[in-house]
């Protein structure tokens, strides 16, 4: 990886918007859920997600990056461990595209969760 991607990455972390995506890309798989697609969450716990990151969002847009962050990375890895494994095992798209962004977003906020502790 260049630097100036690193460095876009990081960036990344002090904006609200990719947490938000996130939580809007959530909601909209409750359509899908309420159908009982394999791979994806009960529609309860894809409401309850979607508020939580856009809760995230909200408190990085306030200003307070560091929570914010931690919010995010703290919420990214719990759906990752509750619901990654019925992701990738459906071998459907919706489902794994969701798992690829909360990854990301894990990734993202994760990066400077770790470096507000003094971890990197």
């Amino acid at each position: 990886m260049s630097i100036n991607l690193i460095e876009e990455i990081d960036k990344k972390s002090e904006s609200p918007y990719p947490i938000w995506a996130l939580s809007a890309f959530n909601l909209a798989t409750v359509p899908a859920s309420f159908r009982k697609a394999p791979g994806l969450p009960n529609p309860l716990i894809s409401l309850g997600f979607s508020f939580i990151f856009a809760g995230a969002g909200y408190v990085v847009n306030t200003g307070d990056t560091d929570n914010g962050a931690g919010i995010a990375t703290a919420w990214s890895l719990s759906w990752a461990f509750l619901h990654a494994k019925k992701a990738i095992l459906s071998r459907k798209p919706l489902p794994i595209a969701l798992l690829g962004a909360v990854t990301a977003n894990a990734y993202v906020y994760g990066k400077k969760t770790l470096k507000v502790n003094g971890y990197l």
